[in-house]
């Protein structure tokens, strides 16, 4: 059974559940591989297929002894899988239940098909008794373990109670602090690159203070942003100056911590952008109602109790690598070599070398070695070439 969806997960997860959380506690974490069915009278224990209703059945396949069918001379094998079986096989592989496309559950359904019948297959060839098979089965053993205990925590920690999310939203009143603004942007460079930078740079800030201090004084924001582009000579339309409601951390750094010092009616501070220069201005603000924030809440609470318990489980434990066998390999008669994707160091140099000399003010370069590149992955840069003498 394990097995079995051991298998399954690991051929159809790919497909299922890129987007999903990993420790998502699924509906049910079991699922029957099928049942056989031996014959129309035979099966105790078997419901009949009206009752639940067959969702697969495969003729040809049982993974056991066949029994002949009522007046059939010859065994007659038929494996049928319930649609109440298959949803369930679904919960396990799917577990925060992300909607599947009916195309998706047949292409599914066939994977399924697909693996029990070469199950079938390998086990009549012995494959379980192979050493190979029992090494990867106890890995992949480890690997559900730590899975299925990642989902049983989830949904242990998943629903803090009411108290839990009173208490946090009372210690953490500032996270839920909301502004209504609008924004004039001041473009640091004219969109068609035309004049000169530095000089448009210079007049687009000093645009930018003279704007902000008329805001200040409360000035229309609207007209002030249009005047803003007819000075500086854009023709394009100008943004929107209304961008809405803001929560704090939504922000920079430093612009969400001058603007949440804003109280309704304030301008900010000209803030220096890549692409212009901003100025806020909060029209209202108000901390966000519990009833709003109850689910970020608790999904918080259960993010921070999840990690936690992961942390301390971890810190329970001490790990030492051996250093000489976690090595990097050692390219033959050159230093060691770096992982893959690590940037290669090269050794130092026996003997220091001085730069050549430059003209005044130019910036000095180390000396490049005229060695042709390596052919070896990942191989070191070569050392460099010994001084002029």
């Amino acid at each position: 059974m394990i097995r079995t969806l051991v298998a399954l997960a690991l051929a159809l997860l790919t497909a299922t559940a890129q987007s999903q959380n990993p420790t998502a506690a699924p509906k049910s974490r079991t699922a029957s591989s099928g049942q056989t069915k031996k014959s129309p009278a035979a099966g105790a224990g078997q419901k009949a297929a009206g009752s639940t209703g067959a969702a697969i059945t495969i003729q040809g396949l049982c993974s056991g002894p066949a029994r002949p069918a009522a007046g059939a001379a010859a065994p007659a094998c038929t494996t049928v899988i319930t649609k109440a079986q298959f949803e369930d096989l679904l919960n396990t592989i799917n577990p925060t239940h992300q909607p599947i496309a009916p195309a998706q559950r047949q292409q599914l359904a066939q994977r399924y098909v697909d693996l029990l019948t070469f199950a079938d297959a390998a086990r009549k060839a012995g494959i379980e008794n192979k050493p190979e098979f029992q090494k990867a089965l106890a890995v992949q053993r480890l690997a559900l373990l730590q899975q299925i205990f990642l989902q049983d925590l989830d949904e242990k920690y998943k629903t803090p109670d009411q108290q839990e999310i009173e208490a946090y939203y009372k210690d953490n009143l500032t996270k839920f602090d909301e502004v209504k603004i609008h924004r004039i942007l001041v473009p640091k460079n004219h969109p068609s690159g035309q004049g000169n930078k530095e000089e448009f740079e210079k007049k687009a800030s000093q645009t930018a203070d003279d704007i902000r201090e008329r805001a200040a004084k409360g000035e229309d924001v609207d007209k002030l942003q249009k005047e803003a582009y007819e000075t500086l000579g854009i023709t394009n339309p100008p943004p929107s100056t209304d961008i809405g409601k803001r929560k704090r951390g939504m922000f920079p750094p430093q612009e969400d911590q001058d603007i949440f010092a804003l109280k309704s009616g304030e301008v900010s501070k000209v803030e220096p952008g890549n692409s212009g220069f901003v100025i806020y201005k909060v029209d209202e603000r108000q901390t966000i109602p519990l009833e709003q924030v109850k689910e970020e809440i608790s999904r918080n609470l259960s993010q921070q109790k999840m990690k936690s318990k992961v942390d301390s489980i971890k810190a329970a434990v001490h790990v030492d690598f051996d250093k000489e066998y976690f090595a990097p390999p050692v390219a033959p008669g050159g230093p060691p070599i770096p992982p893959s994707g690590a940037h290669p160091v090269p050794p130092p140099s026996p003997i220091p070398q001085a730069p050549a000399p430059k003209p005044d003010g130019a910036p000095s370069t180390p000396p490049t070695s005229t060695a042709p590149p390596s052919s070896t992955p990942n191989a070191p840069p070569p050392s460099p070439s010994a001084p002029p003498k």
